[in-house]
């Protein structure tokens, strides 16, 4: 069967569960997470799913490692992106930021068709995207036409649930993924949001942020090419002072899970997170790699030389 038509048909008897479905899809409800739940005694399940909504348990995939978390603005232009291709640094990209770095992982949280079919089509970048994606097609901007291709037909794709209602003492816990509020309750979505969660669920407890200038004006918008009139200019920079607000209330949470997150940019309008050097945080990743010199790292006796003989220094 082909799997454009797969997605989009619909069981007879499936039709009279759309109640349930809805809710299946969302959670408690669509503005709400998990709200009766008290952190640290369990992380509810399912979190992450696959297109056909069975649970995928990724939860500490990372543990206790530390990623470098690339979103648009233009500082980020301005570093040696060649130090994040070093082997033992993770890094993950928001919306169109693929187009100056390719990530390891990548998330989104707004229409497939806003961002590059390459980033869709890459088996080499994990992908989390909203769950309601999975049947929508992907857009081609060199010719400038939608594809016969859905985001669910694409490789390496995990999906989520989102919520529109924040609260910060259940943002790290509830059994979907918050990603700011919803107009009626007075706005101020992101992604970086929900970034930040999944980052967490995947066991990374150190997150240094590139590219998270939040400003913006109508000389510098992005670190790649695109247009934004001023009313978008305007509602961005009225969100990041939101964002400033929520991760102030975060960050003391976050330290208490000994979740961390720092900023990169000392010129950045985030203040929520304290400062560190882009060459810095990449030298505490590093010795998280043990400084391995992967080119000359030797392999001469591994196959050869017993355990017993390791454990006492022979065969060196």
């Amino acid at each position: 069967m082909d799997t454009r038509t797969r997605l989009t048909e619909t069981p007879v008897a499936g039709k009279k569960d759309v109640n349930d479905d809805r809710i299946a899809r969302w959670g408690r409800s669509r503005h709400e997470g998990y709200h009766k739940f008290k952190h640290r005694f369990l992380q509810p399940a399912p979190l992450l799913f696959t297109q056909d909504h069975h649970p995928l348990w990724l939860g500490d995939l990372y543990r206790g490692r530390s990623a470098f978390l690339i979103a648009g603005g233009p500082s980020f232009a301005t570093l040696d992106h060649a130090k994040l291709h070093q082997p033992g640094v993770l890094t993950m990209g928001l919306n169109n930021s693929v187009k100056t770095f390719r990530p390891n992982l990548w998330t989104c949280v707004d229409s497939p068709d806003h961002f590059l079919r390459s980033i869709w089509l890459d088996p080499t970048i994990q992908k989390f995207v909203p769950i309601c994606h999975a049947g929508k097609f992907i857009f081609n901007s060199d010719a400038w036409k939608f594809m016969e291709l859905r985001v669910g037909d694409c490789p390496n794709m995990v999906y989520f649930k989102r919520n529109e209602h924040f609260k910060a003492k259940q943002f790290l816990w509830e059994d979907c993924i918050n990603w700011g509020n919803h107009k009626e309750l007075g706005g101020g979505r992101s992604v970086m949001l929900a970034a930040l969660r999944i980052l967490f669920t995947l066991g990374l407890r150190r997150v240094y942020l590139l590219g998270v200038d939040f400003t913006m004006n109508e000389q510098s918008k992005y670190h790649f090419e695109q247009d934004r009139h001023p009313g978008s200019i305007k509602g961005n920079n009225a969100t990041y002072q939101q964002l400033n607000e929520r991760f102030a209330e975060l960050r003391p949470l976050f330290e208490q899970e000994d979740f961390h997150v720092l900023n990169c940019n000392p010129a950045s309008n985030l203040k929520a997170f304290d400062f560190i050097s882009f060459d810095e945080a990449v030298e505490n990743v590093r010795d998280e790699f043990d400084f391995v010199d992967v080119r000359n790292e030797r392999t001469k006796g591994l196959y050869d030389t017993k355990t017993k003989d390791k454990k006492e220094g022979k065969g060196k």
